[in-house]
């Protein structure tokens, strides 16, 4: 959950640094790509973790989500976050 928050950190200071300094605005490949590294290790971390016991499997299901979720939105949500970060598509 550590490298789910990292790469949620990502965008979060994306999108406070557009509001703060709106002529800074990172591109959104940048932005996938650094929010993606940390989601990749955090997926394959979750991934390792599971064992032969449906607990291991239950526990380990909400790291697989969120790291799922964080490598998944860019290309899911293109359109709303270039809507949001007010960059052509």
């Amino acid at each position: 959950m550590v490298c789910a928050s990292l790469a949620w950190g990502v965008w979060w200071l994306a999108l406070a640094l557009s509001h703060w300094l709106p002529g800074w605005l990172p591109s959104l490949g940048l932005l996938g790509f650094l929010s993606s590294l940390p989601a990749m290790v955090g997926l394959v971390l979750a991934i390792v973790t599971i064992r032969a016991r449906d607990v291991w499997i239950a526990l380990a299901s909400i790291p697989i989500c969120a790291n799922g979720a964080i490598l998944a939105l860019p290309w899911l949500f293109e359109r709303e976050l270039s809507l949001l970060f007010g960059v052509g598509s």
